[in-house]
């Protein structure tokens, strides 16, 4: 098993997602369906490209400077995953605006784990519901599924307008 101390990040240390690898291969992808989510068989592979993280961290470092909070698991010094949630995007709600595990590392609790960072940091700047607009693989849906999160049919995930493809989900915070 691994030893991981969960922490706050800073900006400067947003640089270390370099040494997150976020390959996968996805057998299961979703999609919207009217107000339905659904499910279908699809084999495709995900890779870890260094300029994804490049752009990321672009727009992760903004978010840091008008008051988003980024959480890391370290295993020693490496960082095996990361969590970011921005404030109020709209009155009582917050967003996870990232969410990646190293894919050694996944299934060892480490993304439960800094959800829950995110969670109640939302519940702290007194949020009453968490969104996000995640991936449409398999793990990435099952996963906020499993965190009590539903498909949001009446929401769009406007934060890149070329990523259609991406699913919003919503979860009520309980206190």
């Amino acid at each position: 098993m691994f030893d991981i101390e969960f922490k706050k990040l800073s900006s400067s240390d947003l640089e270390k997602v370099y040494e997150i690898d976020r390959s996968e291969s996805v057998d299961t992808m979703y999609r919207t369906a009217g107000d339905e989510l659904e499910a279908y068989d699809d084999s495709i592979e995900i890779s870890t490209d260094p300029a994804i993280w490049k752009k990321l961290l672009v727009w992760w470092r903004s978010e840091l400077k008008e008051g988003a909070e980024a959480f890391g698991a370290f295993d020693g010094e490496t960082l095996t995953g990361i969590a970011i949630i921005k404030h109020g995007i709209r009155e009582g709600v917050d967003q996870i605006i990232a969410m990646y595990v190293s894919a050694e590392y996944r299934l060892s609790g480490i993304a439960r784990s800094l959800y829950f960072e995110l969670e109640d940091s939302a519940k702290a700047a007194g949020a009453k519901q968490l969104f996000v607009c995640t991936e449409p693989t398999g793990s990435a849906v099952g996963f906020y599924l499993s965190q009590g999160f539903q498909f949001d049919a009446g929401s769009a995930c406007s934060i890149d307008q070329n990523e259609e493809s991406e699913i919003p989900m919503v979860k009520r915070l309980k206190r």
